[in-house]
């Protein structure tokens, strides 16, 4: 399974360059996939850079290449964000529309997807995707010789604990104050974790999965609050809002309504996942370290 340890790996560098290379190696096929759809294709390969970022984090302290590489693969993924940022509000749309019902939201689609559809006719998304791709070349040459100073366990157990302990902090601060900003940074952590989680998940393999779907979700309420905050801003900015001034009133109403339910699941969730200190989970994660290695 990709994206993964493997008892073959015979070191955390050969596990970092292996996952790297099978990521990169993804992206391309993806970018070079005639039958796959251009929004797809650009959200398929920006997850992938998200994933690259995850797993570098996780070796951060140990590996010297961390910042310049974590900002290539930034600066090349933000090549693709403007396509993705409209995208994004349709989905955004449609999943406030799961939850609340669909009346009056679908001018506002509509709109979205003819906003949509305008950026990808004056931009040249095709030229962005061959720079991105050309990146991700010049990426994979120098992902075969990364290196790391540390080994074993201790070569990730700074970044685990990192991660998680911005993660339980960013739960406390958005419990105390929930803004827009404060809950977006807590999903940047908790995004980390759940890669982090997947990472190791041949540790442990039947609780990891069932951690990594319970990040997954928590993750994903985090985002949807994000993405819901995202679509309030730019509401908010039209000077023509589709239906008129009581449409958009009543719209960024529901908005707010549906962040306040995605707030209470989140930190309910939240609660268990992070109720224990980042060195406690460290150390249990560092014995089934051991004894997967030493199986």
């Amino acid at each position: 399974m990709a994206y993964r340890m493997k008892r073959s790996d015979e070191t955390c560098e050969e596990a970092l360059r292996r996952i790297a290379v099978e990521e990169i190696d993804a992206a391309l096929a993806e970018i070079d996939d005639t039958a796959m759809d251009l929004h797809e294709k650009v959200h398929q390969v920006r997850k992938r850079a998200k994933r690259l970022r995850g797993l570098i984090r996780l070796v951060r302290a140990s590996f010297p290449d961390y910042a310049a590489e974590n900002a290539a693969i930034r600066d090349a993924a933000r090549r693709l964000s403007g396509l993705r940022d409209f995208e994004g509000m349709v989905e955004t749309v449609d999943k406030l529309a799961e939850a609340t019902g669909p009346e009056g939201l679908a001018p506002l689609r509509d709109h979205l997807i003819a906003v949509r559809d305008g950026a990808v006719a004056g931009s040249d998304v095709v030229a962005d995707l061959a720079a991105f791709r050309a990146d991700l070349v010049a990426l994979r040459a120098r992902a075969e010789g990364w290196s790391l100073t540390e080994t074993g366990f201790k070569a990730m157990r700074p970044g685990l604990e990192k991660v998680f302990a911005r993660a339980r902090r960013d739960r406390r601060l958005a419990a105390e104050t929930p803004e827009t900003a404060v809950i977006h940074d807590w999903r940047k952590a908790v995004k980390y974790h759940w890669y982090h989680t997947r990472l190791l998940q041949p540790l442990d393999p039947s609780p990891m999965d069932r951690r990594a779907e319970q990040v997954r979700r928590l993750s994903e309420f985090l985002g949807d609050h994000h993405d819901l905050a995202v679509l309030d801003a730019w509401l908010a900015g039209l000077a023509d809002p589709p239906g008129g001034e009581a449409v958009r009133t009543a719209l960024r109403t529901r908005i707010a309504a549906r962040q306040g339910v995605l707030e209470t699941e989140a930190q309910a969730l939240a609660t268990r996942l992070f109720a224990s200190p980042a060195r406690d989970l460290s150390r249990r994660w560092k014995r089934l370290w051991k004894a997967w290695r030493a199986a």
